[in-house]
């Protein structure tokens, strides 16, 4: 009896055996595939966009701006789809719809702009068809990413304890890293046997493996009792009692989603923090490339030089993002708790700030033109380099000991929501100070040094309210036993 005990334990530990590991598995993969695809997407639509006989040619510059505003909205639509997708089906069947949608854009907007390759009429005033179909194509491109990661990640959080997050979250993030990087190695070859509208097919396709993958987790955890779905069904049943009580009815409607979702972040004020920090970082990061890209142009005057240098600082940030992550990250959150982590973080960046901000007369005199835009590369290198390997990770630790609310409806608020406001905000702050200012960035270190001051108050603010791996440990032990408790007296009753 004991030998056998033993040995039960032994193959559950084995991920051949163990249920949980195989969803995981399988979830990881279909992310890895999703950020594959995702580099093909984004290839080609950034090349269309700004294609002379498809796109918008010389006029791309003037549009650009335009289709990043409406990246927002897209990205608002998108959720407050994936809000009634998951009230209404579960979080199975709304990651399954949402990425559905995602693979039938891509399709037919590969199958359209190729139809249009040889026959590009007029259709709106000066637009052409194509150009429409571009516009659409690329507006959801920079929009859909965010929606369907950060379901996929909210599964992983609800089938993982805080230490197991700890101990293979970056290994999925690492995997997602890899499968990008071949993706943007291989598409300068795959494009000249595909075309630009192939490539969009072949995001679809990747697309399509992602749902097969992440729907087979699902299915598992359906199948051996961890399904996420089990704590909504509870809280749905707390919401009708209440609802029955009040003598209210439950609405669908997009004010109805938004006071749900004020509700949410008054309830829960972690997310909030997470909200503040996220929009703060992707301030800061705007920032960031702008400098880098002004800095670049007035270091490099050649235009290919610019162009290989470019290449060498994004190839060095995911190869280092990849070292960090399957080197680095297993042992840093393993042994070290998340908020002193989030504490840490922004401080290299803060202190490349300062550096930046000193007085130009100082900065030329202790280095070169080259060595003040290694500073500024440095800086933005640090950024993204601990957003892809520890940031990531960082955030989706947060999420672990949080409700099924939190980790689905919040969490995509975040994703979708606030990046995109990050980014799309400073962008516009950034415009209006270069108009006022006559077209030249010197307020740009300056305003550097104060996002990154508020980086890290926001970090530390959020570390301030984070649980401790032990007590986060007992929470979710006490979630996954409360909804086995409820789903065992479920049964109980239908056999009754």
């Amino acid at each position: 009896m004991t030998s056998s005990t033993s040995q039960s334990s032994t193959n559950k530990g084995t991920p051949s055996s163990d249920p949980k590991a195989q969803a995981a598995i399988s979830m990881a993969c279909a992310m890895a595939l999703h950020f594959f695809g995702y580099e093909f997407a984004r290839g080609s639509n950034t090349a269309l966009f700004t294609s002379s006989s498809l796109g918008f040619g010389a006029s791309s510059g003037s549009y650009y701006p335009l289709a990043m505003a409406c990246v927002s909205p897209m990205s608002m639509m998108l959720l407050f789809g994936y809000g009634r997708q998951l009230d209404a089906k579960g979080p199975r069947r709304a990651l399954r719809n949402t990425t559905l949608l995602c693979i039938s854009t891509l399709a037919l907007s590969g199958l359209g702009i190729a139809a249009l390759q040889y026959n590009n009429g007029l259709l709106l005033g000066k637009w052409t068809a194509s150009q429409l179909i571009v516009w659409i194509s690329f507006v959801f491109q920079n929009s859909y990413a965010h929606l369907l990661y950060a379901q996929q990640w909210s599964f992983l959080g609800s089938i993982f304890t805080p230490s197991q997050a700890g101990q293979y979250y970056s290994y999925v993030a690492g995997l997602s890293s890899i499968s990008s990087m071949i993706a943007g190695a291989s598409l300068s070859k795959v494009v000249k046997w595909v075309g630009l509208p192939g490539l969009l097919g072949m995001a679809a396709s990747a697309l399509s493996c992602t749902l097969i993958l992440a729907d087979h987790a699902y299915a598992i955890s359906e199948k051996h009792g961890f399904d996420p779905s089990l704590e909504m069904q509870k809280q749905k049943k707390k919401k009708k009692q209440s609802t029955k009580q009040d003598g209210t009815t439950q609405s669908h409607s997009l004010s109805h989603q938004i006071q749900e979702g004020v509700s949410l972040f008054r309830r829960v004020p972690t997310l909030g923090a997470l909200f503040c920090e996220t929009i703060t970082f992707q301030s800061l990061c705007t920032i960031l490339n702008t400098c880098l890209v002004t800095q670049l142009k007035d270091s490099v005057r050649d235009d290919a030089q610019r162009a290989a240098w470019t290449g060498r600082f994004y190839a060095t940030t995911n190869g280092l993002s990849t070292i960090f992550q399957f080197c680095l990250m297993p042992i840093l959150t393993q042994y070290v708790e998340p908020k002193t982590l989030w504490r840490l973080m922004p401080l290299l960046p803060l202190g490349c700030a300062v550096l930046q901000s000193l007085p130009p007369s100082l900065i030329s005199s202790l280095m070169s033109p080259s060595s003040a835009l290694y500073l500024v590369a440095i800086s933005f290198l640090a950024a993204k380099t601990m957003d892809y390997s520890l940031r990531n990770v960082l955030a989706e630790l947060v999420y672990v000991p949080l409700d099924f609310e939190s980790r689905y409806v919040g969490k995509e608020i975040i994703a979708v929501f606030a990046n995109r406001f990050g980014k799309s905000g400073m962008a516009v702050i950034l415009s209006g100070l270069n108009f006022l200012r006559g077209g030249t960035g010197g307020f740009l270190p300056g305003l550097a040094l104060f996002v990154s001051m508020g980086w890290w108050s926001s970090a530390v603010s959020l570390s301030s309210l984070l649980l401790g791996k032990e007590e986060a440990e007992r929470v979710v032990a006490e979630r996954i036993g409360t909804a086995s408790d409820g789903d065992a007296k479920d049964d109980h009753a239908k056999k009754s």
